[in-house]
């Protein structure tokens, strides 16, 4: 009788905690993989798909279910893939903050989302793998072996491939293969990575869209154009709404920024106090919109009108 009570409170523990990561929008069907992400990770993806969710571009993210993954090398990181039904809509991407993870307890650390994106693609899709060659479809069978593996630097997301005896690192939102592996090289200088990014604490104000989506590389005149003196996020906004298009590039650090980047909007979000984050609205199809820290641009790049 004393086993069978046991059992049967172990197992209404269980049922509750599983039932305490479900948000209040998300299907029967959702899934939640508790085991590999701690509750704060969860509680960020609920709070940031519940804002976003109140435009029409993330509509898809009601009633959503969430399947959420680890990501390497060591940056307490985790991938946020956003399903309505079988389909994705979008994902997050949601990293410990770094002086969290030194000062505090594994249970404490401040999880931010460092960003998410909208569409029927994403950031480590793996058919973006077959589908340039990378890995054959007889290896699709494969996707949870050692073939690759995921990682993420704060700024970069990459695959990394082991094959033949050869190791490759492919950009996980473009498909293209990296010069290097990105652990040996300099990554871009920040004054305040953590400011550029958003948790809990944060609302949507708008999101906007300037321009229809294009693409950079169908008209390269804008490469031989003098660049737009732009320093601040407020200099960026007033310039998107008076240029058609805009155009980020940085010759040193474009890899690490998937650029060239299309710029065709933006979303700021309101922080404690007076604070806020802006985001810009990049790519080239409906099929993958990628929100990313517009300070992050702005710090370590240029910006260009797509000339016609």
């Amino acid at each position: 009788m004393k086993r069978t009570k046991l059992m049967l409170s172990m197992l209404c523990t269980l049922i509750f905690s599983f039932a305490s990561h479900t948000p209040s929008y998300a299907g029967q069907g959702s899934t939640y993989n508790h085991n590999t992400a701690p509750a704060p990770v969860f509680q960020v993806a609920e709070h940031t798909i519940k804002e976003l969710s109140q435009y029409s571009e993330f509509a898809d993210f009601i009633n959503s279910r969430l399947h959420i993954m680890p990501l390497g090398p060591g940056t307490h990181s985790y991938l946020v893939h956003v399903y309505q039904g079988k389909e994705i809509a979008g994902y997050l991407i949601i990293t410990a903050e770094q002086s969290s993870i030194e000062e505090t307890k594994a249970s404490q650390i401040k999880y931010l989302v460092t960003e998410y994106g909208v569409g029927t693609s994403s950031v480590f899709d793996p058919e973006l793998l077959y589908s340039l060659g990378h890995l054959s479809r007889q290896e699709q069978s494969a996707v949870n072996s050692n073939l690759y593996e995921m990682q993420y630097t704060g700024k970069l997301s990459y695959w990394v491939i082991e094959k033949e005896e050869k190791t490759i690192y492919v950009d996980a939102g473009s498909g293209d293969v990296l010069p290097d592996n990105p652990e040996k090289l300099a990554e871009p200088l920040t004054v305040d990575g953590r400011s550029d990014w958003i948790g809990t604490s944060h609302t949507i104000q708008t999101i906007q869209q300037t321009s229809p989506l294009f693409d950079s590389s169908e008209n390269l005149k804008w490469r031989v154009s003098t660049p737009v003196p732009i320093v601040s996020e407020l200099m960026l906004l007033k310039k998107l709404y008076t240029s058609n298009q805009l155009i980020f590039s940085s010759s040193d650090h474009n890899m690490w920024y998937s650029g060239p980047l299309s710029i065709s909007g933006y979303a700021t979000w309101a922080g404690p106090g007076t604070t806020t984050v802006s985001y810009v609205r990049v790519g080239t199809d409906q099929s993958l919109i990628r929100y990313i820290p517009m300070k992050r641009l702005i710090e370590n790049g240029e910006f260009h009108e797509n000339i016609k």
